[in-house]
């Protein structure tokens, strides 16, 4: 695996990775206060963690690249694949389900 990334230093990817990975910890789709239907506690933690983990494992990768372990590094990249394809089928589940309640809510009387 070579050093860089685009021509740019897998070092500087690494960095780029990690930023994003704050930025999705501290802002993260929570749910609307008109909900009707809570979420589980596995909902919340792939919600609430899974999308920054897919940007660490990234991160992750690019630093073992960068460091010359390019296949493990490879390997921990490779892991944010499925891992970003939970989140998304949990965002969208959990959308369908605000979109059932907003429906719910309209068709009550009163």
């Amino acid at each position: 695996m070579s050093a860089t990334l685009l021509g740019v230093p897998l070092v500087f990817w690494a960095v780029v990775c990690f930023t994003i990975a704050a930025a999705y910890f501290y802002f993260w789709p929570r749910p609307s206060p008109k909900r009707l239907t809570p979420r589980t506690r596995w909902q919340h933690i792939v919600l609430r963690y899974f999308h920054a983990l897919v940007w660490v494992l990234l991160g992750v990768g690019c630093l073992l690249g960068w460091l010359g372990l390019g296949d493990l590094g490879r390997w921990i990249a490779l892991l944010a694949i499925p891992t970003y394809v939970v989140f998304l089928v949990y965002v969208v589940r959990d959308r369908n389900i605000e979109l059932a309640d907003a429906a719910a809510r309209r068709r009550a009387p009163g």
